[in-house]
């Protein structure tokens, strides 16, 4: 597709004119303080589909308990759980774990200073390598996010749906490309965002204070609320799903309140540690699935939940209730002998890597994902 942007190429102030606003306006962040390639990309990865209020004190708590590469790559998962919580999207969190141990192994720990070596980093991205880049190296790589395809999309005047799909990216990023100052590249494409954020912001866009407003071709014919259009929404796929809570009584009381925990190697939430889930197949109800367990060997009772939880994930909107799966009794809780939960979550197809018993009072800050603490909070 076409972006009618010759006027910002035959016009280069309102480059400069961005650029001003940003050393006049820009938000004071941490990791903008003291320019370093670790903490650029520790926030980058937070900040994706992460607002800034969140961001920030995750931020300092991260890099206080992992202040380097070799920190982060031999962090525990329960550490970097605890860490990441309340950020979401966990699987970042294990890919910047990964990252860092492919620069620890592969690189001696010295960080890739070209966009190309950083694409080679697990869990890099075009956009994440393009923000180290232009920012760390000064390497005049332009980022296209969904801040830079607003403002572009009304500098240019631009109503097309096509601007979501590949081949508009494509065209925003020609834009973008062919922008960027060369002198100063991660100031521009952090000017760039921040504008999208605070003033060009998708609604209630703040024209009057935009320093780039005279280049504006949607403003200059006062079609701002059009540009860009909607983003086309996926449809919402309505899931039925029991988080199964094992309780296993032992002659010792003060250990009555264990919690068996799971990693979970794939479908929601996978490689978080949490409740067991299992997704209800369609047309088969909830009671159906208490029945079943409820002959299972080693189960005393079953018990189910009325009030259901709801929650959505990406577009999986999940309504869910809490299964109590009480256990036969054993001597302890850490005993494995005749433990039939292993052959629960089999009988169930819940694919695990691995399973924990923790007590009631670490099994909170076990859980990384909102809709295990949603849990938490209704079981206890």
């Amino acid at each position: 597709m076409h972006l009618n942007s010759i006027h910002l190429r035959n016009n280069r102030e309102w480059v400069n004119q961005l650029l001003s606003w940003y050393d006049l306006y820009k938000r004071d962040f941490p990791w903008r303080r003291n320019i370093s390639t670790y903490h650029t990309w520790i926030c980058e990865v937070m900040s994706q589909q992460t607002t800034m209020a969140v961001v920030v004190p995750r931020f300092q708590a991260f890099v206080e308990t992992l202040p380097d590469l070799p920190a982060l790559a031999d962090v525990s998962d329960e550490v970097l759980r605890e860490l990441w919580a309340g950020l979401g999207y966990y699987a970042r969190a294990r890919n910047l774990r990964a990252g860092a141990q492919y620069i620890v192994k592969e690189r001696n720990g010295c960080f890739p200073e070209s966009y190309e070596d950083w694409l080679k980093v697990p869990g890099v991205g075009p956009y994440t390598a393009s923000v180290i880049a232009s920012i760390c190296f000064s390497i005049p790589k332009a980022c296209v996010d969904g801040n830079v395809i607003r403002v572009i999309a009304r500098l240019t005047n631009c109503t097309s749906l096509g601007l979501w799909t590949d081949e508009g990216r494509l065209a925003v990023q020609q834009v973008v490309d062919a922008s960027i100052e060369k002198e100063r590249p991660g100031d521009f494409n952090q000017a760039m965002m921040e504008l999208g954020a605070t003033v060009c912001q998708k609604q209630s866009p703040d024209c009057l204070h935009c320093p780039i407003q005279n280049y504006c071709l949607a403003y200059s014919q006062m079609n701002v609320g059009m540009c860009p259009p909607n983003k086309p929404r996926k449809d919402f796929v309505d899931v039925r799903v029991l988080a199964l809570q094992f309780h296993r009584p032992t002659s010792d009381s003060g250990m009555q309140d264990h919690h068996l925990l799971v990693e979970r190697a794939s479908g929601f939430l996978s490689g978080t540690l949490g409740f067991p889930l299992l997704r209800c197949a369609p047309g088969r109800s909830p009671e159906s699935y208490v029945e079943e367990l409820a002959k299972c060997s080693g189960v005393d009772q079953v018990f189910i939940e009325q009030q259901s939880i709801l929650h959505t994930i990406t577009n999986h909107r999940l309504n869910l209730n809490v299964v109590r799966v009480c256990l036969a009794s054993h001597d302890s809780v850490h005993s494995t002998d005749a433990d039939p939960v292993a052959e629960i979550l089999e009988s169930c197809r819940i694919p695990v890597g691995s399973s924990i018993w923790v007590s009631k009072s670490h099994a909170r800050k076990s859980l990384a994902s909102s809709l295990d603490r949603k849990i938490w909070e209704k079981i206890s």
